[in-house]
Protein backbone atom coordinates (compact mmCIF):
# COMPACT_ATOMS: atom_id res chain seq x y z
CA UNK A 1 0.00 0.00 0.00
CA UNK A 2 1.38 3.47 -1.14
CA UNK A 3 0.70 6.06 1.54
CA UNK A 4 1.31 10.01 0.42
CA UNK A 5 1.40 12.73 3.11
CA UNK A 6 -0.36 16.45 2.12
CA UNK A 7 0.07 19.85 4.34
CA UNK A 8 -3.07 21.07 5.05
CA UNK A 9 -2.53 25.06 6.38
CA UNK A 10 -4.96 26.11 8.82
CA UNK A 11 -4.48 29.65 10.10
CA UNK A 12 -4.49 30.43 13.86
CA UNK A 13 -4.16 33.81 15.77
CA UNK A 14 -1.32 33.80 17.66
CA UNK A 15 -1.63 31.88 20.93
CA UNK A 16 0.25 32.68 24.54
CA UNK A 17 1.47 30.11 26.78
CA UNK A 18 -0.69 30.28 30.03
CA UNK A 19 0.48 30.92 33.17
CA UNK A 20 1.36 27.91 35.29
CA UNK A 21 2.13 27.75 39.04
CA UNK A 22 1.12 24.52 41.18
CA UNK A 23 1.90 23.58 44.32
CA UNK A 24 3.53 20.09 44.75
CA UNK A 25 -0.17 18.29 45.31
CA UNK A 26 -1.18 20.17 42.55
CA UNK A 27 1.36 19.06 40.12
CA UNK A 28 0.73 15.17 41.56
CA UNK A 29 -2.84 15.47 40.91
CA UNK A 30 -2.43 16.36 37.17
CA UNK A 31 -0.28 13.92 36.43
CA UNK A 32 -2.29 11.61 38.00
CA UNK A 33 -5.06 12.46 36.15
CA UNK A 34 -2.84 11.70 32.69
CA UNK A 35 -2.23 8.82 34.16
CA UNK A 36 1.30 8.39 35.11
CA UNK A 37 0.75 7.34 38.26
CA UNK A 38 -1.69 4.30 37.29
CA UNK A 39 -1.29 0.82 38.83
CA UNK A 40 0.95 2.53 42.01
CA UNK A 41 -0.47 4.08 44.89
CA UNK A 42 -0.06 8.05 45.53
CA UNK A 43 2.49 7.37 48.24
CA UNK A 44 4.27 5.35 45.73
CA UNK A 45 4.13 7.88 42.93
CA UNK A 46 4.99 11.19 45.47
CA UNK A 47 8.29 9.00 46.73
CA UNK A 48 9.09 8.81 43.00
CA UNK A 49 8.77 12.57 42.26
CA UNK A 50 10.52 13.65 45.11
CA UNK A 51 13.37 11.20 44.33
CA UNK A 52 13.55 13.17 40.75
CA UNK A 53 13.93 16.18 42.79
CA UNK A 54 17.00 14.80 44.15
CA UNK A 55 18.38 13.90 41.02
CA UNK A 56 17.90 17.43 39.31
CA UNK A 57 14.58 17.28 37.24
CA UNK A 58 12.18 19.17 37.35
CA UNK A 59 14.16 21.86 39.28
CA UNK A 60 17.53 23.80 39.17
CA UNK A 61 19.51 23.80 42.67
CA UNK A 62 18.80 27.16 43.70
CA UNK A 63 15.36 27.44 42.42
CA UNK A 64 12.22 27.29 44.85
CA UNK A 65 11.46 23.79 45.70
CA UNK A 66 14.92 22.69 45.75
CA UNK A 67 16.98 22.99 48.74
CA UNK A 68 15.62 26.51 49.18
CA UNK A 69 13.21 25.52 52.55
CA UNK A 70 10.33 26.98 50.48
CA UNK A 71 7.18 25.73 49.08
CA UNK A 72 7.76 24.11 45.56
CA UNK A 73 6.04 25.98 43.00
CA UNK A 74 5.71 23.86 39.23
CA UNK A 75 5.63 26.17 36.26
CA UNK A 76 4.78 25.32 32.52
CA UNK A 77 8.83 24.38 31.97
CA UNK A 78 8.95 21.98 35.24
CA UNK A 79 5.41 20.61 34.17
CA UNK A 80 6.58 19.30 30.80
CA UNK A 81 10.28 18.14 31.97
CA UNK A 82 8.39 15.96 34.56
CA UNK A 83 5.83 14.86 31.87
CA UNK A 84 8.78 14.20 29.49
CA UNK A 85 10.57 12.51 32.02
CA UNK A 86 7.62 10.09 33.23
CA UNK A 87 6.89 9.38 29.36
CA UNK A 88 10.79 7.88 29.25
CA UNK A 89 10.60 5.79 32.35
CA UNK A 90 11.41 1.74 31.54
CA UNK A 91 10.17 -0.36 33.66
CA UNK A 92 9.02 2.02 36.22
CA UNK A 93 12.44 4.07 36.19
CA UNK A 94 14.47 6.39 34.30
CA UNK A 95 17.52 5.92 33.06
CA UNK A 96 20.66 7.58 34.18
CA UNK A 97 21.92 8.67 30.40
CA UNK A 98 18.30 10.25 30.07
CA UNK A 99 18.60 11.91 33.44
CA UNK A 100 22.06 13.35 32.41
CA UNK A 101 20.07 14.72 28.81
CA UNK A 102 16.95 16.06 30.70
CA UNK A 103 19.17 18.55 32.22
CA UNK A 104 22.04 19.12 29.73
CA UNK A 105 19.78 19.89 27.25
CA UNK A 106 17.29 22.06 29.72
CA UNK A 107 17.71 25.22 27.48
CA UNK A 108 16.72 23.66 24.21
CA UNK A 109 13.87 21.82 26.21
CA UNK A 110 12.26 24.80 27.58
CA UNK A 111 12.43 26.23 24.00
CA UNK A 112 10.68 23.11 23.26
CA UNK A 113 8.02 23.21 25.64
CA UNK A 114 6.64 26.65 24.40
CA UNK A 115 6.66 25.67 20.47
CA UNK A 116 5.25 22.67 21.54
CA UNK A 117 2.34 24.46 23.08
CA UNK A 118 1.95 27.02 20.49
CA UNK A 119 2.68 25.47 17.45
CA UNK A 120 0.22 22.44 18.56
CA UNK A 121 -1.57 23.01 15.25
CA UNK A 122 0.29 25.37 13.09
CA UNK A 123 3.56 25.81 11.77
CA UNK A 124 6.00 23.61 12.63
CA UNK A 125 3.20 21.03 14.12
CA UNK A 126 0.50 21.85 10.94
CA UNK A 127 -1.84 19.07 10.54
CA UNK A 128 -0.72 16.74 7.49
CA UNK A 129 -3.37 14.00 6.07
CA UNK A 130 -2.29 10.44 5.35
CA UNK A 131 -3.61 9.04 2.21
CA UNK A 132 -4.12 5.49 0.78
CA UNK A 133 -5.49 4.81 -2.77
CA UNK A 134 -6.53 8.05 -2.91
CA UNK A 135 -8.28 8.56 0.49
CA UNK A 136 -7.82 9.86 3.85
CA UNK A 137 -6.06 6.88 6.32
CA UNK A 138 -5.97 9.61 9.28
CA UNK A 139 -4.25 12.72 10.63
CA UNK A 140 -1.68 14.22 12.40
CA UNK A 141 -0.74 17.11 14.24
CA UNK A 142 1.31 18.57 16.80
CA UNK A 143 5.26 18.88 17.28
CA UNK A 144 6.80 16.01 17.70
CA UNK A 145 10.20 15.40 20.20
CA UNK A 146 12.72 13.39 18.70
CA UNK A 147 15.26 12.95 21.22
CA UNK A 148 17.54 11.06 19.24
CA UNK A 149 18.27 8.00 21.80
CA UNK A 150 20.07 4.56 20.37
CA UNK A 151 19.35 1.67 22.42
CA UNK A 152 20.48 -2.09 22.13
CA UNK A 153 19.30 -4.82 24.17
CA UNK A 154 17.90 -2.37 26.81
CA UNK A 155 21.25 -0.30 27.03
CA UNK A 156 21.03 3.44 25.83
CA UNK A 157 24.02 3.81 23.37
CA UNK A 158 23.37 7.33 22.43
CA UNK A 159 20.93 10.63 23.45
CA UNK A 160 20.54 13.85 21.83
CA UNK A 161 21.08 16.34 20.98
CA UNK A 162 17.40 16.60 21.02
CA UNK A 163 15.13 18.01 18.26
CA UNK A 164 11.81 18.77 16.93
CA UNK A 165 10.71 17.28 13.95
CA UNK A 166 6.53 17.99 12.23
CA UNK A 167 4.30 15.26 12.23
CA UNK A 168 5.23 13.78 8.26
CA UNK A 169 9.42 13.84 9.16
CA UNK A 170 7.95 11.79 12.94
CA UNK A 171 6.00 9.30 10.30
CA UNK A 172 9.34 9.05 8.60
CA UNK A 173 11.06 8.39 11.45
CA UNK A 174 8.75 6.14 12.24
CA UNK A 175 9.13 3.96 8.97
CA UNK A 176 12.48 4.12 9.27
CA UNK A 177 12.81 2.16 12.33
CA UNK A 178 14.95 -0.96 12.84
CA UNK A 179 15.20 -3.01 15.16
CA UNK A 180 18.91 -3.14 15.92
CA UNK A 181 20.21 -0.12 17.65
CA UNK A 182 17.14 1.02 17.35
CA UNK A 183 16.09 4.22 17.61
CA UNK A 184 13.43 5.94 20.32
CA UNK A 185 10.31 6.96 18.31
CA UNK A 186 9.63 10.66 18.73
CA UNK A 187 6.40 11.21 20.47
CA UNK A 188 3.69 13.90 20.06
CA UNK A 189 5.03 16.81 22.58
CA UNK A 190 2.45 18.71 21.76
CA UNK A 191 -0.02 16.36 23.16
CA UNK A 192 1.79 16.13 26.08
CA UNK A 193 1.92 20.19 26.42
CA UNK A 194 -1.66 20.34 25.90
CA UNK A 195 -2.98 18.30 28.00
CA UNK A 196 -1.02 19.61 31.01
CA UNK A 197 -2.18 23.16 30.59
CA UNK A 198 -5.58 22.15 30.71
CA UNK A 199 -5.47 20.27 33.67
CA UNK A 200 -3.42 22.67 35.01
CA UNK A 201 -6.20 24.75 34.77
CA UNK A 202 -8.80 22.14 36.42
CA UNK A 203 -6.35 21.09 39.54
CA UNK A 204 -7.92 21.26 42.24
CA UNK A 205 -6.50 23.02 46.03
CA UNK A 206 -4.54 20.73 47.99
CA UNK A 207 -4.57 21.05 51.77
CA UNK A 208 -0.97 19.74 52.67
CA UNK A 209 -0.86 17.86 56.23
CA UNK A 210 -2.65 14.51 56.75
CA UNK A 211 -6.02 14.62 55.75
Amino acid sequence: MKHNARRITKVRPDDVLPNVQLTHGRALWVFGALGFSDGISPQTFNYYIKSLRKLGIPFVRGETGLGTGRLARYSYDHMMELGVALTLRVYGILPDPVVAGLIRYRQDFYAFYRQAYLQASRGLGAPVQVLAKGHVEFCMSGIYLDLQIRYTRGHILKFGPPRVVSPLDALRLFAGTRSVGQPHVPFNLSALALDVVAFAQQAPNIRRGPH
